[in-house]
């Protein structure tokens, strides 16, 4: 579930509105996302290309390293005068990130942790007293949020698996 990136928009909308494999091999993946944060005072979206690299420690413990390897701000989203803006240009939310992702299975289930680095523009410091906090709470549920809807991803991927091992569907690998 975690690797099927077509599904992304699935499993992590509203703000993933688009996603895409682009190359997949054993232990290295490239995949692209748009991701689009509606906020009171604007909407803002970022296409934004990836490259993940999965480890196995042992049989119970995994961990992966993610980068983007581009990030670019979508101007005047889902408008007609929608546009990208050079790399590098724009409100500077999000400039790269970066984020490492431990797995273990252990009391009947698995546990995730993530670290994630994001590099944005440098809050003024007239602001930084009030903006600071906010940035801070956002992050903290931007990632909680994350881990909430992988887990719902993960356990209705697990009620169809087994429901087509009883026979009441069809092989969730065969799906589209």
């Amino acid at each position: 579930m975690l690797r099927d990136y077509d599904r992304y928009k699935d499993y992590y909308r509203p703000n993933v509105v688009s996603s895409k494999r682009i190359a997949l091999s054993e232990s290295k993946d490239q995949f692209s996302v748009v991701l689009m944060n509606k906020s009171v005072i604007a909407k803002t979206a970022l296409d934004a290309d990836y490259q993940a690299a999965f480890t196995q420690i042992d049989a119970h413990r995994w961990y992966s390293v993610a980068d983007a390897t581009h990030i670019q701000e979508i101007a005047e989203y889902d408008t007609p005068s929608q546009h990208m803006l050079p790399e590098n240009h724009g409100t500077g939310l999000i400039w790269r990130l970066h984020s490492i992702t431990r797995f273990e299975e252990r009391d009947g289930g698995v546990y995730i942790e993530v670290e994630a680095v994001a590099l944005s523009r440098d809050i003024p410091d007239a602001l930084r007293w009030f903006v600071e906090p906010i940035v801070r709470r956002v992050s903290r549920s931007a990632v909680a949020t994350s881990l909430q809807q992988t887990e719902a991803a993960v356990r209705s991927h697990s009620v169809l698996e087994t429901a087509a091992i009883k026979g009441r569907l069809p092989d969730p690998g065969m799906r589209r």
